[in-house]
């Protein structure tokens, strides 16, 4: 029986002693007093009652104040890189003895640092009002008065900080949403940089050494709060791809590390209890994957298969129950013991279990820096501050609250109520004030050097940072440049096979347009050609204008993988290219088969091969045209647009619509530019120079149609669309390698006004809402919400039903909160979707009742409100507009 972060063990003769000496109560009465809340006028200050400590009950507060057993003196990693024997047979076999099977696989000694930042800060240029940020008022100022700029003001989202993160420890950050601990975190990865709209000032060292001086990419690996994932890609895919691309191929390491190299992936699967969803695509929002929890492991496992020493997590608890939560951290704790390395992990209101795994707690407030110290200190310092945490509130909680200005209640006495620091100001002043401080400032001014440590052994180790400056000047990636190039080809082979609904949509749409033209053209004059043609070869736009929501989704991907030294741009961009040409062979064969043996176009061999040499071509230089617009968009939307006016123009002067004598000059670039009117003069040359012609014939039909040139344009059209696909894929590569639409600053723009000095904050009870429906409103109506014997089943496709509620039943009364709980994975989220009637697939069995009826969707929906687990908004849209949105609907 566990509660509250310990466990009640048998009691002994002694314990039950002294528990006879408790006054005697009810079993009701004792369960009676434990729910009922503190009393107002029972001091903070008071100790957990000797009922507690009788039963040797540990208090929400015994993590913030005891050590955990781990008391090494050295924290790194006892595993010797230097003696391979060693390193496979020593501790980590008995370290990871329930993972028997993978417990040699390991083959990594990592170079673990000393990171220290003084005076970091970080500021950004923000609109000064919402009202010029983002909205359609805005974008339609710049587009109409370009000259008239915003005004802006300067938001510190970083103030002057300076701080040691200790080799081989754990940090826990320790704030609220947006008080700046992402920015932090990216910081120390090296992803803030200076510009024109930011500025990074202050210093951060590792191991001494600055962060241009070494790969960094390789010392550190962070996490992002997102989870962005190739959603079609199993869990294994997904990490074996990440672990080729950063650590190489097994046949590439030496002889004694293959093995090792092989099964490097399966040991973390099995480190993030992943095992049992292996071979289960990682899906997104709109493809049934893994669980939410699932899912956040894949990031982090992604990274941790890199090797890097120091990782930073930024709330990876996001969308995770408590379990789950403390698997990952101790999976972490695991992780730093064994290989050595430091995690600096940001979390939202963490369990006292998670909190004892960290040896420090850094917290932050509006950018200030409120405490870095250690994590059994911290209590004891905001006590001396006059806050003292009660015994029956999480600590968490109160530090949170204490630090946003809200913890009047938690006041001890011993500062008086008017002297307690209240802004974010305050405390971080208190802190620099303060021993803990002093001490990590003196050791800053002392600079990095083998005193600091507690003996030389871990300074070596961390002064093996270093090898990362002399491996700079070696390849950054895991892969040469042909393997690494054949494994992304493969990966992209996947996405393609595994989307079968787009592929078998590409073929169904060439044989029915294939079809529908030969029909309408059926055998037609030959004044008709031109238009005939033209339709043939411009309706592969259509089709090539889809490749910007698939590079759109994908983007998000290479924006993450890329950075971290996955893959060189170019290999990705000859892989995203290459990967099109089946499908464009199987579009344009299946299209211009039907099409050109129906419309009575020359019916010989070699006149058929021009014509689908030509729609070959033309649909990958278009197709590229397209893939190369969705890397210079910031947004599909812009994609989109751009996409639209280029097929316009492209429409408008291919040489159809207006013929090339009547374009006027100032506009024929455009022609000659267009790769639709070299498409379209090739098949047309080609048309006219066959037998069936005569020359007096074929002049006249040419002229008629504006083209004047000779058959020698059929090939070299040709070639140049071949010219257009090479350079449209150059600059894809280009653009996706320098221009990356991903925001750094960890700021958002919102109305920026100086606090005033005569604000106070003041705690005010919320006015209790009247039950009165609006005039116009919909009426208010309590409903009785029944499922019985509910199930659920999904097909595989491998054709196996699985089922996934299996015989559901319960009651939902009005005026009543419920709390669905369970681990991760165990079906809370598909049980609500099904209530809900948001799943469109798989097989349901059961009845859903509301107040007595069967459900009808149709009012089911209109009396319900779900809110999903997956964060899906409109981008461009402020807070306030989606919220004043949504209730206007």
């Amino acid at each position: 029986m566990e509660k509250a972060g310990g466990s009640f063990p048998p009691l002994g003769p002694a314990v039950a002693q002294r528990a006879v000496d408790v006054p005697v109560m009810s079993k009701g009465e004792a369960k009676m007093k434990l729910l009922q809340p503190e009393a107002a006028d029972v001091p903070a200050s008071d100790e957990v009652p000797e009922v507690y400590r009788s039963l040797n009950f540990r208090s929400l507060q015994d993590p913030y104040t005891h050590r955990s057993g781990d008391t090494a003196a050295s924290r790194y990693s006892t595993l010797r890189a230097d003696n391979l024997e060693t390193m496979l047979n020593g501790g980590l076999e008995r370290f990871y003895k329930k993972y028997n099977h993978l417990s040699r696989k390991v083959n990594i000694q990592l170079p673990t640092p000393e990171v220290r930042f003084e005076n970091l800060s970080f500021s950004v240029q923000v609109p000064a009002t919402v009202e010029d940020h983002g909205t359609v008022g805005s974008h339609m100022r710049q587009i109409f008065t370009p000259w008239q700029k915003p005004a802006r003001v300067t938001k510190n989202a970083l103030h002057p900080m300076s701080g040691i993160i200790k080799p081989g420890s754990m940090t826990l950050i320790l704030a609220n949403p947006g008080a700046g601990k992402s920015t932090f975190l990216k910081a120390l990865a090296g992803k803030l940089q200076n510009n024109a709209k930011t500025s990074v000032g202050g210093e951060i060292l590792y191991s001494g050494l600055r962060g241009d001086e070494i790969d960094l990419v390789k010392l550190v690996g962070l996490v992002d709060q997102t989870d962005n994932h190739i959603p079609t890609l199993t869990v294994r895919e997904t990490f074996k791809f990440a672990d080729m691309c950063v650590n190489g191929l097994p046949k590439d390491q030496p002889e004694e590390m293959r093995d090792i190299a092989a099964l490097r992936t399966e040991l973390f699967i099995q480190i993030l209890g992943l095992e049992d969803c292996a071979d289960t695509v990682v899906g997104d929002a709109l493809l049934r994957g893994v669980s939410g929890g699932e899912r956040k492991r894949v990031t982090i496992g992604e990274v941790l298969v890199g090797g890097q020493s120091l990782f930073l997590c930024d709330e990876i608890s996001t969308g995770l129950d408590s379990a789950a939560t403390f698997d990952i951290i101790t999976s972490l704790q695991l992780w730093r013991k064994t290989l050595g390395g430091s995690a600096v992990v940001a979390l939202l209101q963490p369990t006292p279990e998670v909190v004892e795994m960290f040896d420090d707690i850094l917290m932050v407030n509006e950018g200030h820096m409120v405490y870095h110290g250690p994590r059994t200190e911290i209590l004891d310092y905001f006590q001396s501050r006059g806050f003292s945490c009660p015994p029956r509130v999480d600590p968490a909680d109160f530090l949170i609250e204490v630090t946003s200005g809200r913890g009047q209640r938690y006041a001890n006495g011993s500062v008086e109520m008017n002297s307690l620091p209240v802004s974010s100001q305050d405390f971080s002043n208190l802190f620099f004030q303060s021993e803990i401080y002093r001490k990590t400032h003196e050791a800053i001014g002392r600079g990095f050097n083998e005193h600091q440590f507690e003996n030389p052994e871990d300074f070596k180790k961390a002064k093996s940072v270093a090898n990362l400056a002399r491996s700079k000047q070696q390849s950054e990636f895991g892969l040469a440049f042909v393997p690494s190039t054949l494994l992304l080809l493969n990966r992209q082979k996947l996405v393609w096979l595994r989307d079968p609904p787009l592929l078998w949509g590409k073929m169904i749409e060439a044989l029915i347009v294939g079809l529908v033209l030969g029909m309408i053209y059926f055998n037609v004059s030959t004044t008709y050609y031109l238009r005939m043609v033209f339709f043939s070869v411009a309706l592969f736009q259509r089709q090539a204008w889809q490749q910007i929501t698939i590079a759109f989704q994908l983007r998000r991907v290479f924006y993450k993988q890329r950075p971290r030294n996955f893959f060189r741009t170019t290999s990705y961009a000859i892989a995203e290219s290459v990967v099109q040409i089946p499908v464009n062979l199987a579009v344009s064969f299946v299209l211009g088969t039907f099409f050109y043996f129906m419309s009575g176009l020359t019916r010989t061999f070699e006149k058929y091969i021009v014509f689908y040499l030509v729609l070959v071509c033309f649909q990958h230089a278009i197709g590229a045209y397209m893939t190369m617009l969705s890397s210079l968009s910031p947004s599909i939307t812009v994609g989109q647009a751009l996409a639209g006016i280029s097929v316009s123009f492209f429409l408008l002067f291919s040489g159809n619509i207006i013929l090339a004598d009547l374009i006027p000059d100032y506009w024929i670039w455009m022609y000659w530019f267009n790769p639709l009117s070299w498409a379209l003069r090739s098949n047309m040359l080609s048309e006219f120079s066959s037998d069936r012609y005569s020359a007096a014939q074929s002049q006249t039909s040419l002229q008629s149609f504006s083209i004047s040139q000779g058959t020698g344009y059929i090939w070299f059209g040709i070639a140049v669309l071949i010219v257009y696909y090479f350079v449209f894929t150059t600059l894809n590569g280009l653009a996706l390698h320098f221009i990356r639409y991903e925001k750094y600053k960890g700021v958002s723009a919102k109305a920026m006004l100086e606090p005033d000095v005569n604000d106070v904050y003041v705690e005010v009870a919320t006015p209790g809402g009247s039950s009165k429906a609006k005039s116009g409103g919909l009426p208010f109506t309590p409903s009785n919400l029944c499922i019985k014997d509910l199930d659920y089943f999904v097909t595989l496709p491998s054709g196996e039903e699985r089922q996934l509620l299996r015989g559901i039943t319960a009651h939902f009364e009005p005026g009543r909160m419920i709390a669905l709980m369970g681990a991760t994975g165990a079906g809370k989220t598909t049980l609500m979707d099904v209530i809900a009637g948001r799943k469109t697939g798989g097989r349901i069995v059961g009845d859903i009742m509301v107040n007595g009826e069967p459900k009808d969707p149709a009012n089911f929906s209109r009396i319900t409100a779900y809110c999903e687990q997956m964060d899906i908004h409109s981008e461009a849209a402020s807070i306030y507009e989606a919220l004043v949105f949504s209730a206007n609907l």
